[in-house]
Formats: C-alpha cells, sequence, structure tokens
C-alpha cells in the first residue's frame, strides 16, 4: 500500500449518503489515511454522489466537474448512487475520475476495496458482506456533536412507479441487529443526544433476518440503552401491517422514543395512489388513527405533486386530505420523470409550470396548518436541543424540539436565557410562525 496522505470526502444528497461517507472516512482513517477540511491540501477527493431524481444527477456532476477544477492534481474518487445507477457508461462522460467505487454499504468495505480505491484503479467493485465483528469500528461523525444518523438497512423492495431507488440500491438488507446496538451504543457514549434512524424503509427493519426481527425490536433494545436520550425515525413507509400494536407498545414504553414520525404518503387520491403503486388512502388513514395511541405523536410527510395523469380533482383530494390538518410538518416535490421507472411510459405528463403552482399551493395551505398548531404550543415548556447561535443573529440562540428532525424542519429560537450547545433544556414557548417556535429558557 502507498504512503498515506490526506483525503477530502464531500457528500451529496440525503442523511443515508452522509452514512456512507462517514464509514467511508472512517476506513480510509483505519487506513493510516487523514483527513483535511482544506481541498488544495488533498492527495484524494472523494464524491459520494445522489442519483435518485434528474436534478440531482445534474448537481453530482456539476460538482465532480467543479472539485476537479479545484484540486486538478488529486486523485478523484466518485462513490455512490449515481455510478450505481449508470454503470462504466460513466467512464467516458467523466475521463477526470480516477476511480469509481461501486459499493452499497460502505460499513462493509475491506481493507484490500479501501486499498484498490486509493490506488486509484479505474473500477471497485466490492459485494462482500462480512461478518458482525468486521462491523465494529466507529464511524467519522459530519454532523454536530450531539446529532448523528444511523442507517438501520439499505435497499427497498417496494415498487413505486416513480422510484429508481430499487435498481440503484437493490434489494433489501438489514443491517444486523446487534451491530446497530453497538453503534448507536458507541455514539452515546461519545456525547451523542440525538439518534436518527435511516433507511429506504424504516418499517421494513428485519424483514429479511426472521419473523422475530422487526422495527419494534430494535426499537425495544436502543430504547432500554442506558444514556440515550433522543430517538427519531425517519422514511416510516406506511405498512399497515408492520406498524401494528408491538410497534405502538415499543413507542409507548420507551420515552426516549421521540413523539414524531415521518411518514412519507406522497398522495391522497386513491386513483393516483394505486398509479404510484402505493398504500391507499384509506389505509393511510388507519394508520395515522392508530399512531395516534402514542402520547403526544406528530408526524411529518413528503407528497409529490404532477405525477402523470394527476387531474385537477386528484390535487383537490390531496389539498383538502392536507387541510385535515394531520402534519405537523410537510414536504413537497414535483414529480420527476426518471427513465426505467414505470411512470416513465405512463401518459398525460403535468406541465413543468402546473407542477410548480401545486407546490406552492400545497406549501400555502401547509402553512396555514403548522402556524395554526404552533400557536396551540404557545405557552408550553418544551424540551429544546440548544444548536447555538441563530444564522442570523448573535442576540439569538437556536435549538430543536423532540418533535423536530435536524435539516428538514424548523427550529425554536430563544431569545432569553443562556444555554450550553448540544444540552438539552426547557423552553417556554412565547410566539411563533408557519416555521419556528419562540421561547425563553426556563430556569430550574
Amino acid at each position: 500500500m502507498q504512503e498515506a496522505g490526506y483525503f477530502y470526502l464531500y457528500s451529496l444528497g440525503c442523511p443515508k449518503n452522509l452514512v456512507d461517507s462517514e464509514w467511508l472516512g472512517s476506513r480510509l482513517r483505519e487506513a493510516g489515511w487523514r483527513p483535511t477540511d482544506v481541498l488544495k491540501k488533498a492527495d484524494v477527493v472523494i464524491i459520494n454522489t445522489c442519483s435518485f431524481i434528474e436534478p440531482a444527477v445534474r448537481e453530482s456532476i456539476d460538482s465532480i466537474l467543479e472539485l476537479h477544477r479545484a484540486a486538478p492534481d488529486a486523485r478523484l474518487v466518485v462513490t455512490g448512487c449515481l455510478p450505481l445507477r449508470y454503470g462504466k457508461k460513466l467512464r467516458d462522460l467523466l475521463p477526470e475520475v480516477s476511480t469509481f467505487l461501486l459499493s452499497r454499504q460502505m460499513e462493509w468495505l475491506d481493507h484490500t476495496s479501501v486499498e484498490r480505491v486509493l490506488a486509484g484503479i479505474g473500477w471497485v467493485v466490492h459485494q462482500q458482506r462480512p461478518s458482525y465483528e468486521a462491523t465494529q469500528l466507529c464511524r467519522i461523525i459530519s454532523t454536530p456533536f450531539y446529532s448523528a444518523y444511523v442507517k438501520i438497512a439499505d435497499g427497498c423492495n417496494r415498487r413505486c412507479a416513480f422510484c429508481t431507488l430499487p435498481a440503484i440500491r437493490g434489494r433489501y438488507r438489514s443491517r444486523p441487529l446487534n451491530d446497530i446496538v453497538h453503534e448507536v451504543k458507541d455514539l452515546v457514549d461519545q456525547g451523542v443526544k440525538e439518534i436518527v434512524l435511516v433507511a429506504q424503509d424504516t418499517v421494513g427493519y428485519g424483514m429479511d433476518l426472521g419473523e422475530r426481527i422487526t422495527l419494534a425490536t430494535l426499537l425495544e433494545q436502543l430504547g432500554s440503552l442506558e444514556g440515550i436520550t433522543w430517538i427519531k425515525i425517519l422514511y416510516l413507509y406506511p405498512d399497515i401491517r408492520r406498524i401494528n400494536r408491538a410497534l405502538i407498545e415499543t413507542m409507548k414504553r420507551h420515552k426516549t422514543i421521540c413523539p414524531i414520525l415521518d411518514v412519507p404518503i406522497q398522495h391522497a387520491s386513491p386513483r393516483v395512489l394505486e398509479l404510484m403503486r402505493r398504500p391507499g388512502i384509506d389505509a393511510i388513514r388507519r394508520i395515522l388513527s392508530r399512531l395516534r395511541e402514542v402520547p403526544g405523536i406528530r408526524f411529518r410527510t413528503t407528497v409529490m405533486v404532477g405525477f402523470p395523469g394527476e387531474s385537477r380533482e386528484d390535487f383537490e383530494r390531496l389539498c383538502a386530505f392536507i387541510e385535515e390538518g394531520w402534519f405537523y410538518s410537510l414536504g413537497v416535490f414535483p414529480y420527476s420523470d426518471e427513465e426505467g421507472t414505470r411512470a416513465y411510459d405512463f401518459p398525460d405528463k403535468v406541465p413543468e409550470d402546473e407542477k410548480q403552482r401545486r407546490v406552492e399551493t400545497l406549501m400555502e395551505i401547509q402553512q396555514r396548518v403548522s402556524f395554526g398548531k404552533h400557536r396551540e404550543m404557545i405557552g408550553n415548556i418544551l424540551p429544546v436541543l440548544v444548536e447555538g447561535l441563530h444564522e442570523e443573529t448573535d442576540l439569538l440562540l437556536r435549538g430543536r424540539t423532540d418533535f423536530q428532525f435536524p435539516e428538514i424542519d424548523g427550529c425554536v429560537m430563544i431569545n432569553k436565557g443562556t444555554a450550553e450547545v448540544g444540552q438539552i433544556v426547557p423552553v417556554r414557548i412565547t410566539d411563533s410562525g408557519p416555521y419556528d417556535l419562540v421561547g425563553e429558557v426556563v430556569n430550574s
């Protein structure tokens, strides 16, 4: 193996990609390489890409070219979804790249694969799934010290008509339960207060590990760990069979499991949901009603507008459902036509300008819903994880409650009182807007 130098790691896309980047950084550090934040100092530049939709593909390619221009003498390594989706087509398109690393799970990279990556060999394919002991390595955490994402599975067995992920990431593969528990213990020992569980489909956890292993089984073990403070769950596919009594009772039993769930429904029109190959609206209503048994539970969701054939009536059904006020927060995305998906060949495409109008209409509806929910919180005392000074002024602290996810939800602006970064403090809510809350630290 060559003499170790410096590596610069650049991650694009979702939190799942970020976790992969952190594992890859750990493998490089284990091999003797040193991370650097100074691009021109790097001997190797590694880009973890996203290619879920066409705008992400463009961003990935633009980033590759930009980083090469900024560090032309460094070896350029590209990994993540872009090479997994397009394979060796990229060789001619991106001659600037020294190595394409094709690996669906970075925590299982072995020493030989890392050496080949660093040596700049054109294509490195890693598919081996080693034993639990091989993954016993603390990864580099790039998020703030008090918060970390933990990936519990990779791949997806769902066959949504609009989605490229099963083709890119392969079939569903749960991480061993003991592996996840060990990692979370390490993170808690390092001072992490907030653990956010991620996967393409978190509720599917354990489907490939036997009937006795489920998301509820995992949460039972994590919820019982000494020192853990907050556990949050992203990407809970609305599967009525797996969002069951065991999961609800586990959430009720462990106060460390935060009363917020991300349940991406995608739409509310029965016709569109059927075309999307998603659970129907009646099932979604039953799931949300069932989960309301958890004290204080709140929901966030994502929906898609402009799916091929979405009529005005279909869109109005979606608007009416959002107006019912099920969701604390909402992400709205315009449909993206992706080659290789079922929906790519569907007729009756919705024009781009109409998609954008529908995005804006839904966001206006959700702003009213969220503003009303926030006004109801005025006077309440909530636990807030302090993140530091607000980015717009040094006169405010910024934090998040136990029902706000990092990066995608609003925040709590603290205009009175002091607290250390990473500390969870009681805050009395005194004012609110459609996205953020305002409050003051309550002295004990």
